[in-house]
This record gives structure tokens, C-alpha cells and sequence, in this order.
């Protein structure tokens, strides 16, 4: 390795390929580790590992920059690829897929560039707690098995602050 890629490597946050990568809040609200949520495919971590938020706010925004990968018709969820290769899922509420979009509105497409911080659903948090559904929001990293995740945040959260501190492990 040259000495202009280390010292770019240093000044990228990390050494080589052991930059840090930080997912920011996607939801302002109180962060629940992912073993409590009341889904067992979200607790027992078969989708990946995680944190997940009970919201306040009713905005889903971008925890990274990347891609939107899929926009669920539903308007529940949408999965995202972040410009550093880290697959998430983000999943408003539990079982919520069977409002089928009520309540929902989807404002990216699969293929859409985002930034962090850009709203990528809004959503009636009341209405969907009304009709009797948990709107505690998991935010899974599909391929966590890349990675060393520490979770940096607890108790109350904003959106945009940091969450999930990611280290790619070595292969």
C-alpha cells in the first residue's frame, strides 16, 4: 500500500478498509434493542442484526447515503444499500404490511439515490396504532455477518443522530 493510501485510509476514518461507518436515527424516538421486538423473525435476528425504534415522529428518513433497493407497495418498508455496501431493511411497525398502504406514503423508488437525512416514507403513526398494529420500527443490516456493530444511542433518540457505529470485520 502506497503512502497516499494509507493516509487516505486514515483521514476516511480508519486504516485500509477499516473505515467506521455510522447509521444515523431513522425515526426520532426511543431506541429497543432488536431482541425486543414482538416479532420473533425481527428478535431472534433470521432477517440480520439490528435496533430497532419505537417512534414519536412520523417520518422514515435515510440513516446513510446509498440507494433504495426495493420500495414495498405496501408503503411499510423499503430496503436500502448503503454507498459503503451495508444492506438495510427499514420496517414500520410489526405485521403493519397488512394495512396494504393505508396509512403509508412512499416517497422513493427502487433505484432512487438518497441522502442521509432524506424522508423516505411518512406515515400516520396514530391511525396505525389505532387499528391495533406496534409501530416499533427495526432498522436490520441484512449482511451483519460483515460486519462489528455497537450501538451508540439509547433511551431517547432524534432523527439523524447517530445509531449503529459499523466496522467491517476481516475477511
Amino acid at each position: 500500500m502506497s503512502m497516499k493510501e494509507k493516509i487516505k485510509g486514515w483521514f476516511a476514518g480508519g486504516r485500509g478498509g477499516h473505515k467506521e461507518i455510522v447509521l444515523c436515527a431513522p425515526l426520532t424516538g426511543r431506541v429497543v434493542p432488536l431482541s425486543e421486538v414482538k416479532d420473533e423473525t425481527f428478535a431472534s435476528k433470521i432477517l440480520g442484526d439490528g435496533v430497532a425504534v419505537m417512534p414519536i415522529a412520523s417520518e422514515l428518513r435515510a440513516p446513510v447515503d446509498g440507494s433504495v433497493e426495493q420500495a414495498f407497495e405496501s408503503g411499510h418498508a423499503v430496503t436500502l444499500v448503503s454507498d459503503e455496501g451495508v444492506e438495510l431493511l427499514l420496517h414500520i411497525g410489526i405485521d403493519t404490511v397488512e394495512l396494504k398502504g393505508k396509512h403509508f406514503d412512499m416517497l422513493v423508488r427502487a433505484g432512487d439515490r438518497v441522502k442521509q437525512g432524506q424522508v423516505l416514507i411518512r406515515f400516520d403513526k396514530e391511525a396505525i396504532g389505532a387499528a391495533g398494529y406496534d409501530v416499533t420500527t427495526p432498522m436490520v443490516i441484512g449482511n451483519s455477518e460483515l460486519f462489528e456493530i455497537d450501538v451508540v444511542a439509547t433511551g431517547d433518540v432524534g432523527a439523524g443522530c447517530p445509531l449503529l457505529r459499523l466496522k467491517r470485520k476481516d475477511t
